[in-house]
């Protein structure tokens, strides 16, 4: 076993017991870690707020090869994002990318490229000054995250992929052109729609997006 503290974003939390909380996190040193982090959830303990998805900490991981959950601890809030917090739209662009990674990455590998998009996400959706930035920000981070994993998107993917053309249009202004301007909240929910779609069927998914459900109510 290995004790190595390493930068992590928590990617789900829930309670165990009275006093412990199970966590997958993202981590710049391992990949992702399940984990378990005993007496995090004790009364009394100093934090920023209390542990949830999406927050940026330090953690020592207590690492076993080949096991399944490992023990977590010296638990330490970097940046738990609080405009994301307070607005419901930011909430549900950030639970997007968060499934993504939950749903597509299965195997504990450190991946520091994918760890710093997540953060530099989650900085980005923080500080949108308002909402016409935060789906092209969710839209780059997609695009960028099956790049890296080899499905890059381009307009010709799209159209295999059974992608319409007005969504290509938007996507290829966007990614590739770099436009922010207004677009409609239900034409923002088809993009988004659509290139989750994308990600289930190149990274053979099983299930549909919970937190696109909640999107969709945030749009219509």
């Amino acid at each position: 076993m290995s004790a190595e503290k390493s930068e992590s974003v928590i990617l789900s939390v829930a309670p165990y017991r009275e006093t412990s909380c199970i966590m997958r996190l993202f981590t710049r040193a391992h990949g992702l870690v399940h984990g378990m982090a005993k007496g995090a959830r004790r009364s009394g303990k100093p934090a920023a707020a209390p542990l949830d998805r999406g927050f940026l900490l330090e953690a020592v991981v207590y690492y076993r090869p080949n096991r399944e959950l490992h023990t977590l601890g010296g638990l330490h809030v970097t940046n738990f994002f609080p405009n994301i917090r307070s607005s419901i739209t930011k909430s549900a662009v950030r639970d997007i990318a968060l499934e993504l990674y939950l749903k597509s990455i299965t195997l504990s590998e450190p991946h520091p490229e994918l760890f710093e998009l997540i953060v530099d996400f989650l900085a980005e959706t923080d500080g949108a000054a308002s909402s016409n930035a935060l789906f092209p920000a969710l839209w780059r981070f997609i695009s960028d995250y099956c790049r890296l994993a080899g499905f890059g998107i381009d307009a010709q993917s799209c159209k295999a992929s059974g992608i319409d053309s007005g969504v290509v249009k938007i996507v290829d202004e966007t990614i590739n052109a770099g436009l922010t301007g207004a677009v409609d909240k239900s034409v923002s929910f088809r993009v988004t729609e659509q290139l989750l779609s994308y990600c289930r069927r190149h990274f053979d998914m099983r299930g549909g997006f919970n937190s696109l459900e909640f999107l969709r109510l945030m749009c219509t």
